[in-house]
């Protein structure tokens, strides 16, 4: 099984760093894919743990992964957004 992950590095209007969006497209069934997004930010003002969080509401299905690598961009809500970097991963099942 074949799994594409994209991240992008969030920024706010100050440039300042905010966190990483992840996506995560696998195959559903035979001909449609799943994207599962999850926000990983370091939380450097109350000096606590890493934090990794999945959207749930955010689960986008397509049959075409070049969709879901459009959706993954367009559908975050930031003022400056850096480059998307997409890596293919095979898992043995």
């Amino acid at each position: 099984m074949e799994i594409w992950e994209g991240k992008i590095k969030g920024y706010n209007e100050l440039n300042c760093y905010v966190g990483t969006y992840q996506a995560t497209i696998e195959r559903y069934h035979n001909s449609l894919y799943k994207m599962k997004l999850s926000f990983y930010s370091l939380n450097c003002v109350h000096k606590e743990k890493d934090t990794k969080q999945y959207l749930k509401d955010n689960l986008i299905y397509s049959s075409s992964i070049g969709v879901l690598k459009v959706k993954f961009r367009s559908v975050l809500l930031l003022q400056v957004k850096s480059k998307v970097k997409w890596q293919k991963r095979h898992i043995n099942v």
